[in-house]
């Protein structure tokens, strides 16, 4: 990226943060929301007897929180975000100038990610202090909170393709905000479903992050392994981001 993109991409980050924080209710979904929804996991996830599946707690919540916060505070904002910039005809005279697509969507979205990158980093600090843990595979963890922000935000990108107006998002998103979740091992651990159904769930779009996120604390996948899972991931971000090229509306849809 030359430096007159980075200078775009600062600027688009300046405009959206001082935005956000226009509006105060914005901390109370971003913040406060994905807490409430992490708090209420642990309590699930304690009566699930994770020990008799060879589970450890402590990577586990990490795991839990960063798929979480993903889907909330990023792919959820982000996708209303451009919803919103592409109504107000933000995203239309942007592309008028010198920005490329790729920044504009990268500018909008890189302060929700810096916001989630934040939230990712504190708590699982704060869990890995709860639970008497730290990271065996550091750079594991790394490669699943990159795998996540892209995938997250080329989904995002998709998503808002499908989205007549700001009111819309809201049902547009609940297939990710609801299944996702379920199906890659935030709210379930796979160990404790059926292997058949284990081993499919595997190929579920956000498994490869959660898997290299809880492999960062556990130190669990073999170097090929955890390479397997950042492709696997990669190529889910591809078909995301192919779609969001084909069907991306840069004005409001009539």
């Amino acid at each position: 990226m030359n430096s007159l993109a980075m200078q775009h991409m600062k600027t688009l980050f300046a405009i959206e943060w001082k935005l956000f924080n226009r509006i105060k209710a914005n901390y109370i979904f971003v913040v406060l929301v994905p807490v409430m929804l992490l708090m209420a996991m642990q309590f699930v996830q304690e009566q699930m007897k994770l020990s008799e599946h060879g589970l450890d707690a402590g990577p586990l919540m990490v795991s839990t929180a960063c798929g979480i916060l993903l889907i909330f505070s990023l792919y959820s904002s982000v996708t209303g975000l451009y919803v919103a910039r592409r109504e107000e005809l933000v995203l239309k005279r942007l592309r008028t100038g010198e920005v490329s697509d790729p920044v504009i969507l990268a500018g909008g979205a890189s302060m929700y990610i810096a916001v989630c990158v934040v939230q990712i980093g504190a708590v699982s600090a704060l869990l890995s202090m709860m639970f008497g843990t730290v990271p065996q595979q550091p750079l594991a963890a790394l490669g699943g909170l990159i795998t996540g922000i892209l995938l997250m935000t080329a989904m995002a990108a998709a998503t808002a393709a499908l989205c007549r107006t700001v009111e819309s998002v809201l049902v547009a998103t609940l297939p990710a905000v609801f299944i996702l979740p379920m199906i890659s091992g935030i709210y379930i651990p796979r160990e404790v479903l059926p292997q058949a159904l284990g081993d499919a769930l595997m190929f579920a779009p956000l498994s490869p992050t959660v898997d290299l996120m809880r492999s960062g604390w556990t130190g669990e996948l073999a170097p090929g392994a955890g390479l397997a899972r950042g492709v696997l991931a990669m190529a889910w971000t591809a078909l995301f981001a192919w779609i969001a090229m084909r069907r991306f509306r840069w004005e409001p849809r009539t």
